[in-house]
Order: C-alpha cells, then sequence, then structure tokens
C-alpha cells in the first residue's frame, strides 16, 4: 500500500525519491519502499520526514494507517491459511509413515 500523502508531500515539495532519500541519508531504493509501503516507517523516520516536507505527521500518515490495518489483517489471514495446510500436509505424511512402521 503506497503512502500517497507522502508521496504527494514529495511531489509538492519538488523532490524526488533520490533527493528525499540523501536528505534522510539512505538509499533511493530504501526510501522508495518506504514510500510504497514495502519496508516499514518508524516513527522517528516519520518525524524526519514531516520536518523535511513540513507537514505533520498525522497528516502524513492518514489513510494508511486504516489500509496498513486491512492489509495487515489480509496478511496474518493468509499466514493462517498456510500454517492450516502445512499442518494437514504434516498429518498425512505422519499417516502414511506410522502405515509404513506397522508392517
Amino acid at each position: 500500500m503506497e503512502h500517497e500523502n507522502l508521496v504527494k508531500a514529495r511531489k509538492e515539495k519538488g523532490l524526488t525519491q533520490k533527493e528525499m532519500a540523501e536528505m534522510l541519508a539512505m538509499e533511493q531504493t530504501t526510501y522508495s519502499k518506504k514510500e510504497r509501503g514495502i519496508s516499514r516507517i518508524r516513527e522517528n523516520e516519520w518525524a524526519r520526514f514531516a520536518k523535511i516536507l513540513d507537514k505533520n505527521i498525522d497528516d502524513l500518515k492518514k489513510n494508511f494507517s486504516q489500509a496498513n490495518e486491512i492489509d495487515n489483517h489480509k496478511m496474518y489471514l493468509q499466514i493462517i491459511e498456510m500454517i492450516i495446510k502445512y499442518s494437514q500436509k504434516l498429518e498425512e505424511e505422519n499417516s502414511v509413515l506410522k502405515q509404513l512402521l506397522k508392517k
């Protein structure tokens, strides 16, 4: 999920991702991942972004928190589904091994 308000604020300030990354002392690829929501943005980073962009932290985070919660919920459900499938597979393999041991 893209941090739309962060992208918008950066563009309004006339900054590229590379320029923003340089001000933050990070690689452009690292900043890009944060802006696109691939890498987590820590609270201290939000504060640095807000200072550079002359914005309120809450304004930058707006709309992302709710969308991020939905994405996290979906991710947790996917993890649970994978665990269930894996457990079923282990049970099947365990059953086969038990049968082999009986022979």
